[in-house]
């Protein structure tokens, strides 16, 4: 899996190596797909003036390597994006925060705020990677709640959406509750390979209505970020920081949350999981991201009853 470490988080001083990276990556996306266009091109070539009986199957492998274009034009615009957010922070002319990853991918599907979530066997397990403090808030609350357009998409392998009244009525806990935090309207698509669904992806918007747009944008991405990022092997040439686009940058985040259901898990004498559902449901009950009660626990300040 691609993504930084804990303490791995580059600064601005070591961005530039970040930044040259990412721009590597873009430029073999842009290979790849330039490649893939020309396999594409000569199958459909073949189609028209081959024989009969190789015509199905030339037609089937342009559409293939079209698909494969696409995915890699992505991609290479994906990280494009990010290295250039992550260059004006390093400038000192953009954000006062350092730029994440999944706000590129949140900026391709057309919505402000995104989250991109890997499910292992177990909840400890769960790996997620947010644009922003409301998509993490948005996670959290179908991890507490059982319920929502991810866990949705993840059972089902299928994309699904939802907007404004249509939210409680398909998830009468999850609906109330996201509609508290401003969002009006959210579309989840898993992220699939041959294997089967290896997680999801997750745009949600204050608007309540979905443009054909996010929800065919939010597909491409998902493809891209599965095939392009999480399945393809890590660069043996490179190491640290630098090592691979940081998909999964917020792995801080993951690690506060993880330590702290340790001590939870210390204090009632249970597993990693059920410590990790008693952050959440305490978070959700206070009206606070799962992130700010597991630090006041690590800090001794909080003490789960």
């Amino acid at each position: 899996m691609v993504g930084v470490g804990p303490g791995s988080v580059p600064s601005p001083d070591d961005a530039a190596a970040v930044v040259a990276r990412l721009r590597e990556r873009v430029a073999e996306e842009q290979r790849r797909a330039a490649r893939a266009a020309e396999i594409a091109a000569r199958y459909e070539e073949q189609s028209a003036v081959g024989p009969d009986y190789l015509r199905s199957l030339n037609t089937r492998m342009a559409v293939l390597h079209w698909q494969m274009q696409a995915r890699h034009r992505m991609s290479a615009a994906l990280q494009e994006v990010h290295a250039i957010r992550m260059e004006a922070w390093a400038d000192g002319r953009g954000p006062a925060f350092r730029p994440v990853f999944m706000s590129a991918v949140a900026a391709a599907m057309g919505v402000g705020s995104a989250a991109a979530t890997l499910r292992g066997r177990r909840l400890a397990a769960v790996v997620t990677a947010a644009s922003d403090a409301l998509a993490r808030a948005a996670h959290d609350l179908e991890v507490a709640l059982g319920e929502g357009p991810a866990v949705t998409a993840m059972t089902a392998g299928v994309p699904v959406s939802a907007v404004g009244d249509s939210l409680p009525d398909r998830w009468p806990l999850y609906g109330p509750a996201i509609g508290e935090l401003g969002v009006r309207a959210v579309v989840a698509v898993p992220l699939r390979h041959a294997s089967g669904c290896i997680g999801t992806l997750c745009a949600y918007s204050p608007e309540p209505v979905l443009l054909d747009s996010v929800i065919a944008s939010a597909g491409r991405v998902a493809d891209a970020v599965t095939h392009t990022m999480l399945l393809s092997p890590p660069d043996p040439t490179t190491s640290g920081a630098v090592r691979d686009v940081p998909l999964f940058d917020e792995s801080d985040y993951q690690a506060i949350v993880h330590q702290a259901a340790g001590m939870v898990a210390v204090q009632f004498g249970c597993g990693i999981d059920d410590a990790e559902h008693l952050l959440r449901a305490r978070a959700f009950a206070d009206s606070l991201p799962v992130e700010e009660v597991a630090l006041s626990v690590l800090r001794q300040e909080t003490r789960l009853d």
